[in-house]
C-alpha cells in the first residue's frame, strides 16, 4: 500500500509541477501579447514628406538609368559604324540610315568607282 501512496504522491507532484509550468507559460504568453499590442498602437505611419522624398529619389535613380541606357545605345551605334569603316567595308552606311536608303548609296559608290577607273 505504501508503494501506491508513494506513486500517487509522485504523480501528484509531477502534475502540480506541470501545472506551474503551464501557468508560467500562459502568463508569459499574455505579457508578450500585451507588449505587441502596445507596440502596434505606438506605430506611426510614414510622413507624407518622407514618402515624397523616397519617391523623388527613386525617380531620380530611374532617370539616371534611362540616361545611361540611351548614352550606351548611341555609343554602341557609333562604334559599330567606326568598326565598319575601319575594317574596310567600302559600302559602309551610317548606323542611322535604313537598308532601303543603302541601295542608292551603293549604286552611287559603284558608279564613282567606274568613273575613276576610266
Amino acid at each position: 500500500m505504501s508503494l501506491v501512496i508513494q506513486t500517487s504522491i509522485h504523480i501528484f507532484s509531477a502534475l502540480t509541477g506541470m501545472l506551474k509550468i503551464a501557468l508560467y507559460l500562459v502568463c508569459r504568453y499574455n505579457d508578450l501579447k500585451k507588449r505587441l499590442m502596445r507596440k502596434k498602437e505606438s506605430a506611426q505611419p510614414m510622413k507624407k514628406s518622407c514618402l515624397i522624398a523616397v519617391v523623388a529619389a527613386l525617380a531620380a535613380v530611374a532617370g539616371a538609368l534611362v540616361a545611361v541606357a540611351v548614352y550606351l545605345r548611341r555609343r554602341e551605334k557609333e562604334l559599330d559604324e567606326y568598326e565598319r569603316l575601319l575594317f574596310g567595308e567600302d559600302e559602309a552606311v551610317p548606323a542611322d540610315v535604313d537598308d532601303t536608303d543603302a541601295a542608292p548609296a551603293t549604286e552611287a559608290v559603284e558608279q564613282a568607282d567606274e568613273d575613276t577607273a576610266e
